[in-house]
């Protein structure tokens, strides 16, 4: 009889830690980052010669965890940052270049209506001051345009900051994770709760850069850049370190055990990766496209007027002033008088409007920007299109890689998240194990009695 209740002990133990583990699963059905845990039984063999066997033992608390669907969840996640990180700064820009309170567009419209209208009366002091005043407007629009741009750079480099300062954080606590981890494992104790916080750590982490992340034998798992420059390697991380240069650029770099290197953020992946790529594929570029369209205007108009005369005979002046190291005032309207634009051709005639006129003619001639020859209203539109054009193209990657990211997270569910249906149907199962393993030994202590009564 002893041989039987040994049987049944086995069963209503390993019923008791099924139990338990479904009970751990059920209290963790909303812990993010949370892989379900399962019982593994094996059979025990008896004692030998005739016998059925000697019960049944639990083998190990399995994990369920995939590593292929975990690494397709950080790459989903790497690309739907990288994207989303450039998208807010694309939208802003694109709202902002074709809002008709700073389109240069615009602004160049009024002010060469201006200049037509007075056209008919050069020697207007009204139209004069009209032209001044949309002059003056069209300077405020170019330098509220690049002010803006450059503002959302500089929003960008707080951020940039901000993200580093949270990679170091990260990389540092998976250091000290893969420590406990390695340990725990080493005196053969439990690290299930150990490894969920870390794959959530790995997981936050893939947001911000494209990672390889591959584990060791002891346990510990080792994080790179997708250029194979070191995050985490066991129990030592490194740290991204921000320095600005004497241009007002970011530069990055990565120090790790004592070493210290640069880093190209080109490729880098993540939201890190987009914030480089929008900064230098969008916002930079839009801002010197502008210094190039502010020059070349303000040369065309005060060649022009450097040609001519004002009201009282004098040569021309210049009328804008153009400054290549400033982004919030790169262009100004000279302190002119209305009496002072040249706009005649000749000292002494008041009606003239030669040099007026050529001034009208400035709307159609070209500039030369990104080495393509096109009018201000011209290079302005195929800027904005620019602008619009990659800002479209990335809201549907956007769009693509949130749905690839769902899809990997629905899979890496389908294998670790907790399902409450499957869990109840678990709990009834192992209760009833329990119970009728109870009922064994309920019927061998019978067995026993009943012999010995026999006696």
């Amino acid at each position: 009889m002893s041989s039987l209740n040994n049987i049944a002990l086995s069963g209503v133990r390993a019923a008791q830690v099924a139990i338990a583990t479904t009970g751990q699963n059920i209290a963790n059905v909303n812990t993010p980052g949370f892989s379900r845990l399962t019982t593994i039984t094996q059979s025990l063999s008896g004692p030998g010669g005739l016998n059925v066997g000697g019960g049944v033992e639990v083998s190990s608390i399995r994990r369920m965890a995939s590593e292929f669907q975990n690494q397709q969840l950080w790459r989903a996640t790497t690309e739907q940052n990288y994207f989303g990180a450039r998208q807010e700064y694309l939208t802003a820009l694109e709202g902002l270049m074709a809002g008709e309170g700073s389109s240069i567009s615009v602004g160049l419209d009024h002010f060469f209506a201006a200049l037509s209208e007075a056209s008919a009366t050069p020697n207007s002091i009204a139209l004069r001051q009209q032209v001044l005043a949309e002059a003056g407007n069209l300077a405020q629009r170019f330098n509220g345009l690049s002010s803006n741009i450059n503002a959302q750079v500089q929003a960008l480099h707080e951020q940039r900051t901000a993200m580093a300062t949270e990679i170091n954080g990260l990389t540092d606590n998976l250091a000290k994770l893969n420590k406990k981890i390695v340990e725990t494992e080493a005196v053969k104790g439990d690290t299930t709760a150990l490894r969920d916080h870390r794959d959530s750590l790995v997981k936050d982490l893939s947001k911000f850069a494209s990672i390889r992340v591959n584990e060791t034998p002891d346990g510990a798992l080792n994080v790179s850049l997708s250029n194979g420059q070191p995050l985490v390697s066991g129990i030592s991380a490194g740290e991204l370190q921000i320095t600005v240069t004497m241009t007002g650029e970011q530069q990055v770099s990565l120090a790790f055990l004592g070493t210290n290197f640069p880093l190209k953020q080109d490729g880098f992946g993540g939201a890190f990766g987009g914030l480089y790529d929008v900064e230098y594929g969008d916002l930079r570029p839009a801002m010197d496209a502008l210094h190039e369209m502010a020059d070349q205007f303000a040369d065309k108009v005060n060649t022009t007027l450097l040609t001519g005369f004002d009201l009282a005979g004098n040569p021309g002046t210049a009328l804008l002033a153009y400054d290549p190291t400033s982004a919030t005032k790169l262009l100004q309207v000279n302190a002119l008088a209305p009496e002072e634009l040249a706009f005649s051709s000749a000292a002494g005639e008041t009606g003239n409007n030669e040099v007026l006129l050529d001034l009208l003619a400035i709307k159609s001639q070209n500039i030369t920007l990104g080495g393509s020859s096109v009018t201000m209203n011209d290079a302005y539109t195929g800027l904005l299109g620019q602008v619009a054009s990659n800002s479209r193209q990335n809201q549907a990657d956007l769009k693509s890689t949130t749905t690839v990211t769902q899809q990997a997270q629905s899979q890496r569910d389908s294998v670790s998240a907790v399902s409450l249906d499957e869990e109840a149907v678990n709990l009834m199962t192992y209760q009833q194990a329990y119970q009728a393993n109870m009922k064994v030994i309920s019927t061998a202590n019978q067995l026993f009695d009943d012999m010995l009564a026999a006696f």
